[in-house]
């Protein structure tokens, strides 16, 4: 019996297993790998970010699987497409996110998970007009 070889170079496998949970659909685990890179600052602010084409390769999926993922990120605010330009890192100037709210990691949608806001109910009559 041959032995396999051990690689400790990490490989895309590897890349898709940390980033996604047991199962999501094929252009949330590529949107998980391209928000990895943005959190580690392998793309700074106000860069571009590698091509549809050059991500589709990087991660050996279709370049329509890529355009959905980067469609979420951009709807997230997270990247800026420029039609002619590419798709750029946002840069999140403090005079343009006047009512701009920004998530990097995804309500877990457990009650309480939020924060420390909360609901209560003070007081509450019915008044004669």
């Amino acid at each position: 019996m041959a032995a396999i070889p051990n690689s400790s170079a990490p490989s895309f496998a590897d890349d898709l297993a940390s980033a996604t949970p047991a199962f999501s659909p094929l252009y949330q685990q590529i949107k998980g790998l391209i928000l990895q890179s943005l959190q580690s600052g392998e793309w700074k602010p106000g860069e571009a970010i590698p091509s549809e084409m050059d991500l589709a390769a990087r991660y050996r999926v279709s370049q329509g699987t890529v355009r959905k993922a980067i469609d979420e990120l951009a709807s997230g605010n997270l990247v800026v497409r420029r039609q002619g330009k590419g798709t750029f890192v946002a840069t999140h100037a403090e005079q343009n996110i006047q009512f701009r709210f920004l998530k990097l990691v995804p309500d877990s949608g457990t009650p309480g998970s939020e924060g420390p806001a909360q609901r209560e109910i003070i007081d509450c009559r019915r008044l004669r007009a």
